[in-house]
């Protein structure tokens, strides 16, 4: 059966969300395939939360990279990224995660982190009823009998 974890990411304070990106994608990612293996999810898939940088404070001059929300309040979305990894059953999830306290492995990854992560939260999905809406196309297909007759006209 897939297992699923979600791992809710926040970047470090002084990172600007591009920053942090990059090295996720450059540096922490390359560094964990590489260390992983065999035992790399089948999917690793990151979500970053838009944030575009707001006007530099007047008082203080820094600038703020609040969350794009379609409702709420961006302020309440503190998470930056989103990363989904699939494994092809417990078994493939639980090597994986055997690797940070592999000898010397935990101690690169651990140190890696820091440099841009200030905090993350894990959450294992095993057995996941999934729902997927679609919309309805909205334009008409057409046969190809239709289409020579209308062609013809």
């Amino acid at each position: 059966m897939v297992t699923r974890v979600l791992m809710l990411i926040y970047r470090k304070p002084d990172q600007t969300p591009e920053q942090f990106r990059k090295h996720y994608e450059e540096i922490h990612m390359p560094l964990t395939k590489d260390l992983a293996g065999d035992t790399f999810p089948l999917s690793h898939t990151r979500r970053y939360i838009p944030r575009p940088a707001s006007a530099p404070d007047s008082s203080t001059g820094t600038k703020e990279y609040p969350a794009v929300v379609l409702g709420g309040n961006p302020a309440d979305v503190e998470v930056d990224c989103v990363t989904e990894l699939i494994f092809r059953d417990k078994e493939h999830m639980q090597s994986y995660f055997v690797l940070p306290n592999a000898p010397g492995a935990a101690a690169k990854l651990e140190e890696e982190a820091e440099n841009f992560v200030s905090k993350y939260q894990t959450i294992l999905i095993e057995d996941c009823a999934e729902s997927i809406a679609q919309t309805k196309p909205q334009s008409k297909t057409w046969s190809i009998k239709d289409a020579w007759s209308r062609w013809r006209r």
